[in-house]
Order: structure tokens, then sequence, then C-alpha cells
């Protein structure tokens, strides 16, 4: 299945008067996001489902996708990715759906990098606001092997290439793991 991690766009700065559960998208952030989501238009992503959790910010950026890509399919707002989503709880999703072939995910750092991190094999990870990772997922058991197929940055721009999508996840922190091929990463 091609799976779509999402972060939400640049949103409005926390304040003392503000709460962050409200926190929306900036001028910036809607109009940098909607260059992502022209972006994902492009590259054909097709999802069956839309996931955004609660927080204004990310549910104004899946919408964005949405409308972007005239989806029609179930946008659901669900606390799964919230505080410590992980692959345990993508996996049970996943189970208790059944055969979703193209899903898309909006939600926030650190939960989306540590995800991407523990897929592709990668340590410091994180999606910086706006972006898109898309991987190739099979679930297995009793692991999950995932291949990276593009990343889209906050500003619309298209990665295809292993490396420096890598570099720009971990800020040049790190590298995988193991070394990487796709024979490892189907």
């Amino acid at each position: 299945m091609k799976l779509h991690l999402i972060r939400h766009a640049e949103a409005v700065d926390l304040s003392a008067t503000s709460v962050d559960d409200y926190r929306y998208l900036s001028c910036r952030g809607r109009t940098r996001f909607r260059r992502v989501a022209e972006t994902l238009k492009k590259c054909g992503i097709d999802p069956e489902i839309i996931i955004s959790t609660p927080l204004v910010r990310a549910v104004q950026s899946a919408e964005i996708v949405a409308e972007t890509l005239r989806f029609s399919g179930e946008l659901l707002i669900l606390p799964l990715l919230g505080d410590g989503f992980c692959l345990s709880r993508l996996r049970e999703f996943l189970e208790e759906r059944g055969g979703v072939r193209e899903l898309a995910l909006v939600g926030h750092e650190p939960d989306l990098g540590l995800l991407v991190g523990e897929l592709l094999g990668l340590t410091n990870c994180g999606i910086k606001k706006g972006g898109v990772v898309t991987l190739n997922l099979k679930l297995q058991q009793p692991e999950t092997v995932a291949r990276f197929l593009w990343m889209v940055t906050g500003g619309g721009k298209l990665i295809t290439d292993h490396d420096t999508a890598v570099t720009r996840l971990t800020g040049g922190r790190d590298q995988p793991t193991e070394e990487y091929n796709d024979s490892n990463h189907q």
C-alpha cells in the first residue's frame, strides 16, 4: 500500500492567550501548503482515506489536500494520530479497515518523524512543516517493510532521490542504520 505521511502546514504562533489545539494555519502556511497539495496532485496520489488529528491546523491541512485532489473518499478526524502515534497504532487501524491500498495521514511531529525513522531505519528523523513523505508499505508478520517513494518539501518541491530525502529528513545528522537498497525495503 502507499502511505503518505503529511505534517500540517505552518500555523500561527502559540501565544499566552491561545490554546495549542486551536492554532490555525497562517496565511503563509496556507499559500505554501497549496503548492504542496498541487505537487501531490501532479504525483497522482489517490488515497482512499485521509486521516487527520483533531487539531485545527492538521484538519485545515487535510482539507486543503482533499480540496486540491477533488477527494471523494473518507476524510476522518481521529485521535488515532495524536500523541504517541506509532507503527503499532497504524497496524491496528489498517487491520481493522482491511485492504486499504492508499492512505494519507495528516499529523504532527515528533510522531510522524519517528514513524518514518522506524520504517526506513533512520534516527533523528523529522518532517518539516507542510512536508510529505510517501512510502510503499507492506505489512508483514512480524515486521513491516517500507520503501521510500518520494517526499515533497514544505515549499512544494518533489524529491525522488532516497539519499537527498534522508539528508533532508535527518538534517544531515544520520544515515540509514543499514545500507539502503530496494531488496531490503520492498
